[in-house]
């Protein structure tokens, strides 16, 4: 016993004396990226009127990749789309030279001005607070809870054809999740049964962005869509009364991405959902996710089709939780580059979480060029 403690002490102390020498910033790089979609992912293009138009031109909208340099090490982050390079521009001004180990981890922003782009430097913060200490991200959010996470594959709104060879993509590369897009008034029911024909050992995640104008005119497609292997997420707008009914008439498991956390509360406390889809900075997650599991209700993280620092800081915070179960859908493996020197590498429908310190991912600087834009 006495040896453990000594041990458990000596470890501790090490920590301490780490902290005490200080991480201060000495330098933050900024990088404007555009990177495409591979051909043939997002959309069907002949799909008709219908189509989302959001879902055509979502992966011209740049990102900006953050380099955090303190200690000697480097930290990276990524931002989500259409930032303000002016967000980024006041979080360097406030970082630079600070202490990271100083910075207010009370506050949801670490202290930062601009939380629009607050998120990508708290990635980039605690990809450095692991490197200098030996961890994975994971541990410095409560503990590794997880050493794999469940992803889905993904597509936008697809004919039946096309939906029937995303399918059996999925289902070749591994994958026992296919989430899609759907609207007010697509096929939906002809699609499901073509590719679950084509495809029968997924299940489907169906997200309608709350296309339909309230619960009765969902309902009679809902009675229909039954007989599937399949979630719904967000078939009307977020009235959680609508939510509660649908659960009671329909035997769909029902998702829900709440607005809020207060919004996320309350859909619990109502049993308005089956599931929940959660996102926001890593600490909100992993917190938000705590309250999820003392309900009982499973989680995915959500994803706005992201580059591979942020897919894996999502990674990281869905291994620190023990709900976040259902399949996220951590996509950066449809873009053109995920930006990462080693790529993602999805085996049966998980992604193994890094054991390395930090995020566990290294940049690929050659991609970061290519694909860098005024």
């Amino acid at each position: 016993m006495l040896h453990r403690r000594n041990f458990i002490a000596t470890l501790a102390g090490a920590a301490a004396a780490r902290a005490a020498s200080g991480l201060k910033v000495e330098r933050v790089e900024y990088f404007r990226v555009i990177v495409p979609m591979r051909p043939g992912t997002a959309v069907s293009e002949d799909y008709g009127p219908n189509l989302d138009i959001r879902l055509r031109d979502f992966d011209k909208a740049p990102k900006f990749i953050l380099k955090v340099q303190a200690g000697g090490l480097t930290g990276l982050g990524e931002t989500s789309r259409e930032v303000p390079e002016e967000g980024v521009k006041a979080n360097i001004a406030f970082l630079s030279g600070k202490d990271l180990w100083h910075l207010d981890f009370a506050s949801p922003t670490l202290g930062l001005p601009d939380r629009r782009t607050a998120d990508a430097f708290e990635m980039a913060v605690y990809d450095l607070l692991g490197k200098s200490q030996g961890v994975p991200v994971c541990n410095l959010l409560g503990g590794a809870q997880q050493d794999k996470v469940a992803v889905s594959y993904w597509t936008g709104q697809r004919t039946n054809a096309d939906l029937v060879r995303v399918g059996e993509k999925a289902l070749e590369l591994g994958f026992r999740n296919l989430k899609f897009k759907a609207r007010l008034g697509d096929p939906i029911e002809q699609q499901l049964a073509a590719v679950s024909k084509a495809a029968p050992g997924l299940s489907y995640t169906v997200d309608f962005n709350s296309s339909y104008p309230d619960l009765a005119s969902f309902l009679p497609v809902g009675q229909r869509l039954q007989r599937f292997n399949l979630l719904i997420e967000d078939p009307v707008p977020k009235r959680l009364d609508w939510f509660r009914q649908f659960r009671q008439r329909l035997t769909i498991p029902l998702a829900l991405t709440p607005g809020s956390a207060s919004q996320m509360y309350e859909a619990i406390r109502s049993e308005a959902c089956d599931v929940l889809n959660l996102g926001g900075m890593m600490r909100e997650f992993v917190r938000n996710c705590y309250l999820a599991e003392l309900a009982g209700i499973p989680v995915w993280h959500g994803s706005g089709a992201e580059l591979g620092i942020r897919d894996m800081s999502f990674i990281q915070a869905a291994a620190a939780t023990k709900s976040c179960t259902v399949a996220s859908d951590t996509i950066c493996f449809l873009r053109q580059s995920d930006l990462l020197a080693t790529p993602f590498r999805v085996q049966g429908g998980y992604i193994t979480v890094p054991k390395t310190p930090g995020l566990g991912i290294e940049l690929d600087e050659a991609a970061l060029r290519r694909y860098r834009v005024s």
